[in-house]
């Protein structure tokens, strides 16, 4: 079930989102679900996940999308400008004054080295939200085990083709279709075990 959460409430978690998430796409997708849905609940995991797959096939920046998605389901049309605003204009000021900040100190060795250990850090980030969807997925069992197959060969097709992804999403849609054609979505809750 879905909690309601106050727009206060929802800034607040925002707020820390915005904030916290360095290193671009993973780390907020990381953040986003630590505080919508383990830490304030609000909504179930499996309801983020199939917001975050319909974000991503969105125009534009999907995590921006995922934010609107979250803040529409959980506080209606102000939800979506609270959501939207918090995520985006408190990471934009950051942003502006870490960068004329790094013009300053650029060329410092110091500098430098803080930077290289950036990317790590966000690979770390991105194989750890890997991981959180495989154990979703694998409390599916088998047709866990086959979309995953589908999405490995999907993409390993892609790549072998030159694909665009354009291409490459509307196969997997139709595809998808095809093959989950009577299947009810469980969006209201997770999974059953």
């Amino acid at each position: 079930m879905t909690l309601r959460p106050s727009l206060r409430d929802l800034a607040r978690a925002w707020l820390v989102v915005s904030t916290q998430s360095v290193g671009g796409g993973p780390s907020t997708l990381f953040l986003m679900r630590r505080q919508i849905v383990e830490r304030r609940g609000w909504v179930s995991l499996r309801q983020f996940l199939e917001d975050y797959a319909l974000a991503k096939m969105s125009l534009g920046i999907n995590l921006v999308a995922l934010a609107g998605l979250t803040g529409l389901r959980l506080a209606g049309v102000a939800g979506v400008v609270v959501s939207v605003a918090v995520l985006l204009v408190p990471a934009a000021a950051i942003t502006v004054l870490l960068t004329a900040a790094y013009v300053l100190v650029r060329d410092e060795p110091l500098v430098r080295a803080a930077l290289t250990g950036v990317a790590p850090a966000a690979a770390g980030m991105t194989a750890g939200m890997g991981f959180t969807f495989i154990q979703q997925s694998v409390r599916r069992g088998w047709p866990a085990i086959v979309d995953w197959i589908f999405a490995t060969l999907t993409f390993a097709a892609g790549l072998a083709l030159g694909a665009t992804p354009v291409v490459i999403i509307a196969v997997g849609v139709a595809v998808g279709g095809l093959l989950l054609r009577g299947q009810s979505s469980r969006a209201s809750g997770d999974p059953a075990s």
